[in-house]
């Protein structure tokens, strides 16, 4: 809820798929030069100040938009499930009510919708997955983002469905999902949201392609090995696609003018 003397809702909020390279990465220094002025940065930001925690989702309550239905977290896993210089990653999702109209996960034989309550083992705890009763337990995940203590983005990946409890969809309706990602009310998250969206437009063809090749390499072990399990809720198979980024060559491409 949005308190009296909040500033307005934003009636045309930007989204991922309506900026261009060079405005991202105009957004994106901004961004970057707003945390320097508040002597803050993007880790704080989304902790608010409160002591890390192992498994923690950041900010508290995570980070819903009642008008785009843009949603995330930032966690943590403990340092042996880390890569070198991560601090952490964030989860970004687009929720049922900011999807295009008539859009349909992939059902399966097995069913594409996860249970209501499914228990995840996460890294360092035991939690609920994350569904956002505000969209009815329907959204899609977009992509993991890890970072440095800087903010810096090392690398992307994808998931598996129990990692999440997410509601599958093909690969090419998640990327239609990707470009919808916006956020219109104020926040106090509001650098770390403009963060998230100028990073996901830089990187955004890095993040289709992972996106196309979580769909193969769920397909693929679907094929293979889930005889014993439904692949959507197979523990062993948890991160679909990674790869690492070179942020500031990303960055400085899209200074320069490219695609």
């Amino acid at each position: 809820m949005i308190a009296p003397n909040a500033a307005p809702i934003d009636p045309n909020p930007i989204a991922v798929g309506a900026l261009t390279h060079a405005e991202a990465a105009a957004e994106f220094l901004a961004v970057f030069q707003a945390f320097s002025a508040a002597r803050s940065g993007l880790i704080a930001t989304v902790q608010g100040g409160a002591e890390p925690s192992v498994g923690a989702h950041y900010p508290a309550g995570e980070v819903w938009d009642q008008v785009t239905h843009a949603q995330y977290f930032f966690h943590a896993h403990p340092d042996g499930d880390r890569h070198d210089d991560e601090v952490g990653h964030f989860h970004t999702f687009l929720g049922q009510g900011g999807m295009p109209r008539g859009l349909l996960p992939l059902v399966l034989p097995e069913m594409a919708l996860a249970p209501l309550k499914l228990p995840v083992k996460e890294k360092g705890g035991v939690s609920m997955t994350h569904r956002s009763a505000r969209d009815r337990g329907v959204f899609s995940h977009l992509i993991g983002i890890s970072v440095d203590a800087l903010g810096t983005p090392l690398s992307l990946f994808t998931t598996n469905r129990w990692v999440t409890g997410e509601t599958w969809y093909r690969a090419e309706d998640v990327i239609r999902l990707l470009d919808r990602f916006a956020f219109a009310e104020p926040s106090p998250t509001v650098l770390a949201d403009r963060w998230l969206v100028a990073v996901l437009r830089l990187l955004r063809q890095p993040i289709i392609e992972l996106i196309m090749e979580r769909d193969v390499a769920v397909m693929d072990w679907r094929r293979r090995r889930s005889r014993q399990s439904h692949v959507f809720d197979d523990r062993r198979l948890e991160v679909t696609s990674e790869r690492e980024v070179d942020f500031a060559a990303a960055l400085a491409d899209a200074r320069a003018g490219g695609a």
